[in-house]
């Protein structure tokens, strides 16, 4: 009998081990298992919850056709812009070529060649009307090697431009030209995308021939920027007639803006949402 009880008392004891065993074993798969990935559950969920939140503040959280309508529209107003681009582009161009002018290289002979074509004929011009114009228009012939020929030529073809103005304009007597330093213009990526090209123009005319001026820059034929300009009344007995410093502008647009930013493209390819 008393055999039987103990084994009976190590049957309980060998079941309550299992039990104790099985418990422990759950507990510990509870603990390093299923708690860390409760854990993170919840922060998923947290982060569904405030990315949700984010999306509805920024009307995201809207159907695919009103998505859709949302995205055509973002690509109208950026085809409206790129086209607006082009058409300033042309508009405020300074010179009617300037595809070629952007690209082209020019070496010294060609700058000193259009020089004298160009001190021969604006001379000729101004003599004719008897104007008063600046024998050399403020350009050396001589140019040294590490001088960029293409910008001289630039510098020419702005000063020919604005000379041809005055004349036009029958400026009484224009007394300096000079072409200043080129300004450069970058895009966010650092490319350049127009070169200014200023000239100073100091000349005496009346009133008459300033408002000329401004009205003739403004016509998309002769467009120039103004970056400086000043009036004076030379004195009491000159009458009508003043002296005018100005420091114009011609600009160049030398890159494409498809070659800065690139234009909006209208794609019907289905893209999956991301995560999918």
């Amino acid at each position: 009998m008393n055999g039987l009880k103990l084994d009976r008392i190590s049957e309980r004891q060998q079941v309550l081990a299992v039990i104790m065993m099985a418990g422990m074993l759950i507990f510990a798969l509870w603990f390093f298992l299923l708690l860390p990935l409760n854990r993170q559950r919840h922060r998923l969920e947290r982060d569904i919850e405030e990315m949700t939140g984010y999306l509805a503040r920024k009307n995201y959280l809207l159907p695919e056709d009103v998505l859709g309508k949302t995205k055509s529209k973002a690509y109208d107003f950026n085809r409206s812009i790129h086209d607006d681009w082009l058409e300033l582009m042309s508009r405020m161009a300074a010179f009617p070529n300037q595809e070629m002018l952007a690209g082209s290289s020019v070496n010294r002979i060609d700058f000193k060649v259009a020089l004298f074509q160009v001190r021969h004929r604006l001379l000729g011009k101004s003599r004719s009307m008897g104007i008063e114009l600046p024998r050399d228009l403020g350009i050396e012939e001589t140019v040294a090697g590490n001088e960029d020929a293409r910008r001289l030529m630039l510098q020419l073809r702005a000063v020919e431009k604005l000379a041809d103005l005055a004349l036009d304009l029958k400026i009484n007597r224009l007394r300096y030209l000079e072409p200043m330093p080129p300004v450069q213009h970058r895009a966010g990526n650092d490319q350049v995308y127009i070169e200014e090209y200023p000239v100073r123009m100091d000349f005496d005319g009346t009133l008459d021939n300033v408002y000329s001026l401004f009205k003739a820059i403004l016509d998309p034929a002769h467009v120039f920027v103004v970056k400086h300009f000043r009036l004076e009344n030379p004195g009491p007995g000159d009458g009508d007639r003043l002296r005018v410093s100005a420091v114009l502008s011609a600009l160049l647009f030398v890159q494409d803006p498809d070659a800065v930013i690139p234009a909006p493209k209208k794609s019907s390819d289905w893209v999956p949402p991301m995560g999918h």
